[in-house]
């Protein structure tokens, strides 16, 4: 097997046991394998380049029983060695310095910033508050999947959990007003074995035209 094929087979065997643990066994993750993770989701691709997302690293026990009961009792929050909240942004509208600097930062002429922001607005700013939300919520997902891959990478297992109170998590968290709770990720050691993994078959997804 040469070396494409390789890491092609290496990719798709994580991929093939990665799984939605539901408790952990509360050992400690190394903090260099927590921030690959991060740094896997800080990477990750998102529309025009905005970066809707922040990641807030939740390691106090306390907090993450607050958040758990905010969840409908989901253990894997409270036995998680690190509980990742996945924050959206909701000042995303062109007339927003965040989304001006963004766009900034690449250094166009201003002619050519311009014309980029015209885009963005015609895309973006029509669109109602809690359209403009799901938006970012949506980006925040792409991080998520990228988080939770690098993590079964290297041996870390993970649960996406969209099942909590979300004002009640951003009270927990003491939110800014320009974010929202899109998704929590907590990260450990699966205390079970994984249960059998069904996907529909690859002609049953798959369609070339």
């Amino acid at each position: 097997m040469d070396s494409k094929a390789k890491k092609k087979e290496q990719f798709l065997e994580m991929m093939r046991s990665r799984h939605a643990c539901k408790e952990f066994d509360q050992r400690k993750i190394p903090e260099d394998d927590l921030k690959y993770i991060l740094e896997a989701g800080r990477l990750s691709p998102s529309s025009f380049g905005v970066e809707q997302w922040r990641f807030v690293v939740v390691q106090n026990q306390a907090i993450k029983e607050k958040i758990e009961a905010a969840s409908w009792g989901q253990k894997q929050i409270s036995t998680s060695s690190d509980l990742v909240v996945v924050v959206a942004r909701k000042d995303v509208r062109s007339s927003d310095d965040y989304v001006k600097s963004q766009i900034k930062r690449w250094g166009l002429e201003q002619s050519a910033y311009e014309g980029v922001m015209e885009i963005y607005k015609a895309w973006v700013d029509g669109r109602e508050d809690s359209i403009l939300t799901l938006w970012s919520e949506k980006q925040c997902y792409i991080a998520a999947a990228n988080m939770m891959s690098a993590a079964k990478f290297i041996g870390i297992d993970s649960c996406p959990i969209e099942g909590f109170d979300a004002n009640k998590v951003n009270e927990i968290l003491n939110l800014d007003a320009n974010f929202h709770t899109a998704l929590l990720l907590p990260f450990g050691y699966c205390n079970k074995k994984a249960r059998k993994k069904f996907r529909l078959n690859f002609e049953d997804v798959v369609r070339f035209v």
